[in-house]
């Protein structure tokens, strides 16, 4: 009799397992299928908004070709520069915001000395080293010529780890965190107001540069180029002659371009479709045959891009580097 009992428990704790297995197995493969079909739906969701920002660079493209017919310069109030609301899509939403990027500095410019002055009084502007001017002219130019503050392949093959000067072209505005003296701070600072384009042009449209870019361009005050940008508004110049007869009479002007007219737009694309979250930006250049080129499209830099509110006042200067706190090597 006992051993028909044991026989049973032990036919029932066979049973009790043989189901715990099943079920344990059953969880695995829903917890298995849960984590595919996840994965499916975020690369659904990716494509959908790779597609998404295909579109919106094709808009761009269109409303900046459509804006050269229309008008000779380029400013503050056309309706490229007025930009999009967030616009809802099939499952999430878009935002296209365009800025022309030669309202900024251009950084590949430096190899002209004149556009190696503006950078040099956009760095005092900013309250920064001025001297990091000549650094950024050495990681560029082909020379291994140290100038003054700045560094070259000497330099740089002491880091840890060391590496090498580009000597070339910069690709991307986050190559001055590799640049000795640029740590996070200071590039953060100038972010809002440098761009790379893809040639050296040193011309800079003076109906859409902040004051902060004009006060580097003309070399007054930043408090003169506040008045200057307030009184231009989102209106145009008509020609060059009449933004000069805004600035300060006796001022030596700059030998760097000033045109009212650009080539090269930054477009910031927001998406978010699904759990797919993301922002990109693009460099369109607009062709003279009625055609618009796509230079680059990547994330955006990770160093931050976010413009201060208001550029710094005498009242409220920005931190420079300075000899008791110098800027950190990469």
């Amino acid at each position: 009799m006992s051993a028909r009992r044991a026989q049973s428990g032990v036919a029932l704790v066979t049973a009790v397992m043989i189901v715990a297995i099943a079920a344990a197995i059953a969880v695995q493969i829903a917890f298995a299928h849960q984590i595919w079909f996840r994965q499916m739906e975020n690369v659904a969701d990716r494509d959908a908004t790779d597609w998404l920002r295909r579109g919106a660079l094709h808009w761009a493209s269109l409303a900046l070709l459509e804006d050269a017919a229309q008008s000779s310069n380029d400013y503050l109030g056309e309706s490229w520069a007025i930009g999009l609301p967030i616009l809802p899509v099939e499952g999430g939403t878009i935002k296209v915001s365009i800025e022309d990027a030669q309202g900024r500095f251009n950084l590949n410019s430096v190899v002209n000395p004149a556009s190696l002055q503006i950078l040099n009084q956009l760095l005092q502007v900013l309250r920064l080293d001025p001297q990091l001017a000549n650094a950024v002219l050495d990681w560029i130019d082909t020379d291994d010529l140290v100038s003054a503050g700045g560094a070259e392949d000497v330099d740089y093959l002491n880091f840890n780890p060391p590496y090498r000067a580009a000597n070339q072209p910069m690709a991307s505005v986050d190559e001055l965190r590799l640049i000795r003296g640029f740590d996070a701070k200071t590039v953060a600072a100038l972010l809002p107001y440098v761009t790379v384009l893809p040639v050296a042009t040193n011309d800079i449209n003076v109906n859409t540069a902040s004051p902060v870019v004009l006060a580097a361009l003309t070399g007054v005050d930043l408090q003169t180029a506040q008045r200057i940008a307030e009184q231009r508004g989102s209106t145009a110049y008509k020609d060059i002659g009449e933004f000069k007869s805004k600035l300060p009479r006796g001022l030596t002007l700059p030998t760097a371009g000033m045109v009212l007219k650009t080539d090269f737009f930054l477009v910031t694309l927001d998406t978010s479709i699904g759990r797919h979250e993301r922002r990109t930006e693009a460099l369109l250049q607009r062709l003279s045959n009625k055609s618009t080129a796509l230079i680059w499209h990547r994330p955006q830099p990770l160093i931050g891009s976010d413009e201060p509110d208001e550029p710094p006042s005498s009242d409220e200067p920005g931190k420079s580097p300075s000899s008791d706190e110098p800027g950190k090597s990469p």
